[in-house]
């Protein structure tokens, strides 16, 4: 398999170098790859599911630097995310790599494939896929190009209009529908150059009604009505049922900026620094596990400088800090290099775990879904346990005893009153990492309880930011579209909220 990954991926690499040079912004959406080479569609198929969660670049900036410091699950002295203060090229980061690198590659492909029953299935998968980068961006953003972006290729359409949240989210719903139920075991696929699931359809069906659940939720304050009609739709057809079905793309350890982990290689090459790095885990997220005996935190924390993971001695940094309490940055914990921060790590992109916490919140809303929330509730944190064997096994895994003794604990231990603080706090530090994700959920749900930093460098008053600034770029290559939205969704800043944040 290793060998079958290096072939697909080495392809892959100069199909994208010559069809694409995946910089950001749109222009390289509008390159024909029929007039300049023979496409390898398989090893596009893969290279698009490396680009779907996103490179280095956005996860570095948008994902670590602002969303995971925002939510406080990391921190940094003075960082654009701990204390609100903008940047332009962190915060349009993923804006201009999910329109340069990962839709770029959709597109390109889809442009390329004959509508088919052979092609059938791989265009479906990229239905799916497209979704996913979606409703990441109109999550981050707010209104985004939708239903025009990628025209370039066929339309001639190099400045694309943006679309409200409102439509964007009503035609993901549907193309989930629509793709989910077109996937046909019956027909080819890709083989091995399925990083996700091998082309094993039935899970690439349930991947797609997880997605559902996840962008159905993402309504519930704001259209109650379709946000319950689609849960229930999305439980119906089978959702993720264990952590064997879980959304995990795998890696190697080198080399860097191929194979790697995008979201850990660039911290542990050039910003952990032998634990002497500005990026620590935050005072939130370490007391919350640590006050709460939680076992995860020797799996997810260690002092790099002395390679110790003692629960005991784990400290987070504060995200409000103006300096290093002690001033040594080394008594800060970083995340665990022999487990979630190797190089190699895997990248969770979306879990058992969190389908579970989101059936225990539709169980609390009275919706159509069986169980009940304390069985969801609990399913959820043993499974966010339990998944963390794919880290590997230098840390010892969390044992059947120490999730019974945490489950048990006062303030984890379900409580029907306080059930959706504890669902939405469990499911925080789930997506550990997934900060973009972590951030969204946050707004939706108002959980974890976090407290805000009001600092001078801060750029909204002390409150918590409700969505990132877009790529400024768009100023000059799309400024009349990029100008209409803003009217209508209000001021390009981190204080404007999308439109389904109510």
């Amino acid at each position: 398999m290793k060998n079958q990954f290096i072939k697909l991926f080495s392809i892959a690499i100069v199909s994208a170098i010559t069809l694409t040079s995946c910089e950001n912004g749109f222009e390289e959406m509008n390159t024909d790859p029929n007039a300049l080479t023979t496409p390898s569609p398989k090893s596009m198929f893969t290279l698009a599911e490396v680009y779907m969660d996103g490179q280095d670049y956005s996860n570095t900036r948008a994902n670590n630097i602002y969303a995971a410091q925002i939510v406080q699950q990391f921190s940094s002295i003075g960082g654009a995310g701990s204390v609100y203060s903008y940047d332009g090229g962190y915060s349009g980061s993923l804006f201009g790599e999910s329109y340069g690198k990962g839709l770029s590659q959709i597109y390109q492909l889809l442009s390329v494939l004959p509508n088919t029953a052979e092609n059938s299935n791989m265009i479906q998968a990229c239905r799916i896929m497209k979704v996913f980068m979606f409703q990441k961006l109109t999550d981050t953003y707010g209104e985004v190009p939708y239903f025009e972006a990628g025209k370039g290729y066929n339309g001639n359409i190099f400045s694309p209009k943006y679309d409200t949240q409102q439509a964007i989210y009503n035609d993901l719903l549907k193309e989930l529908d629509e793709a989910g139920d077109a996937l046909d075991a019956s027909k080819p696929f890709v083989g091995n150059a399925d990083l996700f699931y091998q082309s094993d359809v039935a899970k690439w069906k349930k991947m797609a009604n997880s997605l559902m659940l996840r962008v159905a939720m993402r309504l519930s304050k704001v259209d109650a009505a379709k946000s319950k009609l689609y849960v229930e739709k999305a439980f119906a057809k089978g959702v993720f049922t264990s952590n064997a079905e879980s959304l995990v793309l795998k890696h190697d350890a080198s080399p860097q900026g191929v194979k790697t982990n995008p979201i850990t290689s660039t911290w542990v090459i050039n910003d952990l620094q032998n634990g002497e790095g500005s990026v620590k885990f935050s005072k939130t997220f370490i007391d919350l596990l640590k006050n709460n005996n939680d076992p995860r935190l020797r799996i997810y924390a260690k002092l790099e400088a002395t390679k110790d993971n003692n629960p005991a001695n784990q400290q987070g940094l504060a995200n409000d800090a103006k300096e290093i309490p002690g001033g040594d940055i080394k008594l800060f914990s970083d995340p665990n290099t022999s487990t979630v921060l190797r190089t190699d790590a895997p990248t969770l992109i979306m879990s058992y775990a969190e389908v579970q916490f989101f059936l225990a919140e539709a169980v609390v809303k009275g919706w159509n879904v069986t169980g009940t929330a304390q069985q969801h509730y609990e399913d959820g944190v043993k499974a966010a346990m339990e998944i963390l064997t794919i880290f590997g096994d230098k840390v010892p895994a969390v044992t059947t005893a120490e999730y019974n003794a945490y489950i048990a604990t006062p303030g984890i231990a379900f409580d029907a009153p306080n059930a959706l603080k504890q669902i939405g706090t469990q499911k925080w530090i789930v997506l550990l990492f997934n900060g973009i994700e972590a951030f969204s959920e946050y707004r939706r749900t108002g959980f974890p309880v976090l407290v805000p930093v009001n600092a001078p460098a801060g750029v909204t008053n002390g409150t918590i930011p409700r969505r990132l600034v877009y790529d400024q770029s768009e100023l000059f290559t799309n400024g009349a579209n990029y100008k209409e939205a803003i009217q209508r969704q209000g001021l390009d800043l981190m204080t404007t909220r999308v439109w389904w944040d109510k």
